[in-house]
């Protein structure tokens, strides 16, 4: 899936994988050594992350029910997360696009192929 800011189209992720089971959203990113540029990882339902075990920092945002931005920041390797308990989902990026978004900003999920205005994977 693609993961769009909705306001302008801006691509976040070409290639978002949804992580939805214990099992997938429990593994994560663990034992990967990067998040390539382009690449995403969303886990839902999620409301706090932690890097226990993690090489690499990453850019971390925690969305709404309503695909509403509210936390968005870089965690560290070997930190915790914060609890946000209106959190619904959280996207995991590369740390390198830090500062991308905003709180309020609301993000779209894309089937890939379809562009910005496309079938929303989640809602």
């Amino acid at each position: 899936m693609q993961i769009v800011r909705d306001r302008d189209g801006l691509m976040l992720a070409e290639r978002g994988v949804l992580a939805r089971t214990i099992r997938e959203r429990s593994r994560g990113l663990l034992g990967t050594r990067s998040l390539p540029e382009g690449e995403g990882l969303v886990l839902e339902p999620c409301n706090s992350v932690h890097m226990l075990g993690m090489r690499y920092p990453l850019y971390v945002i925690y969305l709404d029910r309503d695909n509403r931005v509210v936390w968005e920041g870089v965690l560290r390797p070997w930190r915790f997360g914060p609890l946000v308990r209106r959190a619904r989902k959280v996207i995991e990026l590369p740390a390198g696009m830090a500062g991308w978004l905003a709180v309020g900003d609301t993000i779209d999920f894309l089937e890939e192929g379809l562009g910005h205005g496309g079938c929303s994977v989640t809602t």
